[in-house]
């Protein structure tokens, strides 16, 4: 059995059990890789059988390397949402902006077609959760084929500018039943939110599924991974775009 067989192996064995998955032994050699342990989970699962991923988690950051997965349609949710009792082993949160395509992107995309593309924005909550047990200690391509940690996405009430903010004094906020916990300001990765769409429009190209209008596309955390405790109320606030709620 390859090593790409083992971790599908073990992720599916994770998905379909409800139990973390030792990665003890188990070493990726490239993001290839990675992205290859992702399309044979999602097939095995059934994630897209009635058609490709309409929505994308970006991921990454400058000193590292921008990454990417698809989420099923079955794991978007409206805010206030409630985790159901065994839908994750922990509750990571993470402060996103989303953004709706209003048109295809192909693999020439630069960031004024990006720009141009966006219908609508949408404050969001990424519900983050992980199939490995002592996930910390687990590689990044590891942790990448594992869908980049993501378990769900908690969308807000759309809005759109006409002018592009200040991305540097954005503000995003995180509280856990009314208690803030994050402050953070101009936090974004890669400084702008939509700095790596380009890479995933040419990505998706290269995985036989090009980004297509409709499509919505979570931009990266403003926050990090916060992990909260269940039976809580969480909140994100990104001032003066809108919130998103989340009960664990």
């Amino acid at each position: 059995m390859s090593m790409v067989e083992q971790v599908v192996e073990c992720l599916i064995r994770s998905w379909r059990s409800g139990e973390r998955q030792s990665h003890q032994g188990l070493v990726l050699a490239n993001e290839a890789q990675a992205y290859a342990v992702q399309q044979h989970v999602a097939q095995a699962l059934g994630w897209f059988a009635d058609g490709p991923a309409q929505a994308w988690k970006l991921g990454g950051a400058p000193n590292t390397f921008i990454s990417a997965s698809g989420v099923p349609s079955k794991a978007i949710h409206m805010s206030g949402w409630q985790v159901p009792p065994g839908y994750c082993h922990a509750f990571g949160i993470e402060s996103e902006l989303l953004v709706r395509l209003g048109c295809d992107l192909d693999e020439h995309t630069d960031m004024a077609a990006a720009y141009k593309a966006v219908e609508e924005w949408l404050p969001a909550i990424e519900l983050c959760d992980t199939r490995w047990v002592h996930a910390e200690q687990a590689s990044a391509l590891l942790r990448l084929a594992d869908q980049q940690l993501n378990r769900a996405l908690i969308t807000g009430q759309p809005f759109t500018f006409e002018h592009k903010p200040d991305w540097s004094k954005q503000t995003a906020e995180v509280r856990v039943n009314g208690v803030m916990q994050i402050h953070n300001i101009g936090t974004h990765p890669f400084a702008q939110p939509l700095n790596s769409l380009p890479w995933l429009a040419k990505h998706a190209v290269a995985q036989g599924n090009p980004l297509r209008a409709g499509d919505i596309v979570a931009t990266g955390s403003w926050t990090g991974i916060y992990w909260a405790p269940a039976g809580a109320r969480v909140e994100v606030e990104f001032t003066g775009l809108g919130r998103v709620t989340l009960n664990t």
